[in-house]
């Protein structure tokens, strides 16, 4: 017996059975007796060419996999339209569901948009990683996780943590940590930990801790730093006394 015939026959039956289709529904379908459809899944006898682009059609799949053979397509990567954003230099981490970009929170704790070395402006529904640095700005649905420095500002949903320095500000859902000096204000809903000077405006749900110098115009949650120079405080203010 051909052995394409077998596999054809196996196939038919595979995808019918997962279409939910009996051999009389599939037999009504392409116009056919029932009998025919089961000598077909039997490998007695194989459907006419004719029948194939329709039973493709009806099973959701190519002609090609009705013989288990291998797939292969051209991708067009500089010829998609669908997505909705212009053709700019932001590098984008992205999660599909089929065509379907997913923006859902349920991506924070599933995905990591992880960039080895320096990296331009970067977004992404996910939580972001970089292992160097970020020259145009962050944004992310989760939390953001920089080993270097960040120019262009930064802004998560959750927590911020950049190793180096970080200028343009900063905006986090709960808190903001920066290893070296942070400039251009902060906003967050916890708290922002500062490992050298602070400079702009600073609105925060928690305790501001710097190991520097703050200088801002205004100033909303309590405040432990180096020197203080501020206009507006909303806040209880602790100066480092071991400095």
């Amino acid at each position: 017996m051909d052995n394409t015939n077998i596999v054809l026959a196996a196939n038919i039956q595979k995808y019918r059975k997962k279409c939910g289709l009996t051999q009389e529904e599939l037999a009504k379908k392409l116009g056919v007796t029932f009998q025919a459809v089961s000598k077909w899944e039997n490998a007695k006898t194989a459907p006419d060419i004719l029948f194939l682009p329709t039973m493709a059609d009806l099973f959701g799949c190519y002609i090609d996999e009705l013989f288990s053979r291998e797939i292969k397509t051209e991708i067009h990567y500089d010829h998609c339209p669908e997505f909705p954003w212009a053709d700019d230099t932001i590098i984008r981490g992205v999660v599909c569901e089929g065509r379907k970009i997913l923006q859902t929170s349920t991506l924070v704790d599933k995905f990591t948009f992880e960039i080895i070395g320096d990296a331009k402006n970067v977004q992404s529904e996910c939580n972001i990683e970089v292992g160097g640095n970020v020259s145009g700005g962050c944004k992310s649905g989760g939390d953001i996780n920089i080993e270097g420095s960040v120019s262009g500002g930064c802004m998560s949903n959750r927590n911020t943590v950049i190793a180096g320095h970080l200028s343009g500000g900063a905006n986090a859902g709960y808190s903001i940590t920066v290893g070296g000096n942070l400039s251009g204000g902060c906003n967050t809903g916890t708290e922002i930990s500062c490992g050298g000077n602070l400079s702009g405006d600073v609105n925060c749900g928690g305790t501001v801790k710097v190991a520097g110098d703050v200088e801002a115009e205004k100033i909303k949650g309590n405040v432990v730093c180096n020197s203080l120079k501020c206009e507006k405080i909303e806040g209880d203010v602790t100066i480092n006394k071991e400095n």
